[in-house]
């Protein structure tokens, strides 16, 4: 990813519509299954938006990424188990019985980070991901952000079905796909930036309450369509 991003997203998460819309989907998916998890590995944990999250549903709680800049941001915000690390050579001992990616898998080889995330996860384990999808949404966005590839649901039933079970594979932020559509195939170029950046603060309460709508949904229904695709599988 660009370094310049993390400062974007440093200045966003906390209050913005869609970093807390994906926290609340992340909070839903982990409070159904009603448990405490003993060990949760956040891997490329960015600026520490979703440590939080973990740390309400497990015991022990670290964070790995990529970025120097990224570590940093987490320790400012008292994260101290958090270091710089490529989840493609994991080579810790420990094992987890909770690890989250998101928005990871799109920047590395797949194949070889799904084999580590496997590798470093208990049997039954619980492993969380979020990826954009469909590769005619490819924007300016993908190219800041250092991705590779947005993901089809076949692509990802091939890339995890291996090593995992697959319980949920659904599309996320579906209401705003129409509009997100028409945005990216029309916009003018701009200056590179986060892409959030671009969508008034003003409509970010109107923005969220439709995400928590969704994400009210996401547990009943597989949503038709969507931005991202997000997973919930069982280490085999």
């Amino acid at each position: 990813m660009d370094e310049t991003n993390y400062d974007y997203i440093n200045d966003l998460e906390a209050h913005n519509w869609w970093y807390k819309g994906k926290r609340d989907i992340f909070e839903r998916i982990l409070a159904k299954k009603k448990k405490k998890f003993e060990h949760a590995l956040d891997i490329g944990c960015g600026v520490g938006s979703h440590l939080g999250v973990l740390k309400k549903h497990a015991g022990n709680v670290e964070g790995i990424d990529f970025s120097i800049k990224a570590v940093s941001y987490c320790k400012a915000k008292g994260w101290t188990n958090v270091s710089v690390g490529d989840v493609c050579t994991l080579t810790t001992k420990k094992k987890y019985d909770l690890v989250l990616c998101s928005e990871l898998l799109e920047h590395v080889d797949d194949t070889k980070a799904i084999a580590a995330i496997a590798s470093v996860l208990k049997p039954g384990g619980l492993f969380v991901f979020s990826v954009p999808a469909h590769a005619y949404l490819w924007n300016d966005n993908d190219i800041l952000s250092h991705h590779r590839r947005r993901y089809e649901k076949k692509q990802i039933r091939q890339l995890v079905g291996k090593e995992f079970k697959i319980r949920k594979l659904s599309y996320w932020n579906s209401t705003l796909f129409l509009p997100t559509y028409i945005f990216y195939k029309f916009k003018r170029k701009c200056k590179m930036t986060n892409n959030l950046n671009l969508i008034p603060k003003r409509l970010n309460i109107i923005l969220y309450g439709i995400l928590k709508f969704e994400n009210l949904l996401f547990g009943k229904i597989g949503l038709p369509q969507g931005i991202t695709l997000i997973g919930v599988c069982i280490k085999k």
